[in-house]
């Protein structure tokens, strides 16, 4: 064969190649993101994931009661002045399914009767966790209001012992105090497996005057609820951070936290994990923010895993929040790709399904919700 024949052959054997790459790695790997809107005949102003109370309690709702299907699958739940829906996947589509009048009673399934104001609280099995004894102390409205909370109340359901007989469940209380001259500037206790034995962990952020936030954990220790470890705080009065996800992104069977530092300044993305009663620094990078100042909404990121390996990526606003970045933490932070949205995110972020059948859901700051297909 001489060398005219081959240099002809070489760029169909490219192309033939290329062909097959699709087929190699999934059609997926190549498809362009696409984004949409989701129709709402109301402006989206609350917007709750898949693991909130409310979508945990949302399909007990009367326009709900018939979809029996819905008790198995994740819902996202959103609502307005004008109305509510709960949104989760037919197939390969989201579907929307309209809660009426129904709306007006879902923020009062999340509130506790001793929380501060605008708070959640939150339930894992006997645990509930409850930010009570609102203080002024701190006079910082990145929540956009400066109460915040002096201690984290926590309900524990105790055994009962068998008998023929309606007893009383016994529920042990116990309030662990953000100590002199801190806070626990958040709006939800987030209830998280961290230790491989006992009860849940409590993911929390803790203000100090001087030297602004840092991410805490409570956990139970020789039988008493504690703050077990803290990240060393921002450095200065009035700087804040907001807990992004909590899950396994490593793969070392125990779940890593994932935060933003300063989210309304540089905007630090920063994974941390607990070892013993300390948290350790596994990586950060720069540009990312989950939170829009002034606002009480605080779940602007979401866990996804997007190629189907077991180990989630991370998807949260770019640090303009007009962009969602999807992120690989598994070896140091490494952005996958950035995908333009119609208006800046406000309101939430969370993710249906995963792989190719992924759909992430923007609550953006015009009141509508971006339906992204990655």
């Amino acid at each position: 064969m001489n060398c005219s024949s081959i240099a002809q052959r070489l760029p169909r054997a490219s192309a033939a190649l290329l062909g097959l790459l699709p087929i190699a790695f999934g059609a997926a790997a190549f498809a362009e993101p696409t984004v949409s809107v989701v129709p709402l005949p109301f402006e989206v102003r609350e917007f709750r994931g898949p693991s909130s109370r409310v979508a945990a309690i949302a399909p007990s709702l009367a326009p709900l009661r018939a979809e029996a299907s819905l008790r198995d699958k994740p819902l996202v739940v959103v609502w307005g002045e004008g109305g509510g829906a709960v949104l989760t996947l037919a197939g390969r589509e989201v579907r929307t399914l309209d809660l009426g009048g129904s709306a007006a009673d879902l923020a009062t399934t999340e509130r506790g009767r001793d929380a501060i104001p605008a708070s959640r609280i939150e339930a894992a099995g006997p645990i509930t966790a409850t930010l009570t004894e609102p203080t002024r102390e701190y006079g910082h409205e990145a929540l956009g209001a400066s109460v915040h909370a002096k201690s984290v109340s926590i309900a524990e359901k105790r055994p009962v012992q068998i008998s023929s007989g309606a007893q009383a469940v016994p529920t042990e209380v116990t309030r662990v105090a953000a100590g002199p001259g801190a806070v626990f500037e958040d709006r939800e206790p987030r209830l998280a497996k961290l230790d491989r034995d006992g009860p849940p962990g409590i993911v929390i952020v803790k203000s100090y005057a001087e030297r602004g936030s840092a991410l805490a954990v409570i956990g139970r220790r020789d039988g008493a609820w504690k703050v077990v470890a803290e990240t060393p705080p921002v450095g200065e009065g009035q700087r804040w951070l907001n807990p992004a996800a909590v899950a396994d992104f490593l793969g070392t069977g125990r779940p890593q936290i994932a935060l933003v530092r300063t989210p309304h300044a540089d905007g630090i993305l920063q994974l941390w994990a607990l070892e013993g009663d300390r948290l350790a620094l596994k990586a950060e990078k720069a540009g990312y923010a989950n939170h829009a100042f002034g606002r009480a909404a605080q779940d602007l990121a979401a866990a996804v895993d997007l190629d189907g390996d077991g180990r989630p990526e991370l998807a949260l606003p770019t640090l303009d929040r007009r962009s969602i970045a999807l992120l690989s933490v598994k070896d140091g932070i490494r952005e996958l790709k950035r995908i333009p949205l119609p208006a800046a995110a406000a309101t939430g972020v969370a993710a249906l399904g995963s792989g190719a059948d992924t759909h992430i859901l923007v609550g953006l700051e015009d009141g509508r919700v971006a339906d992204i297909r990655p």
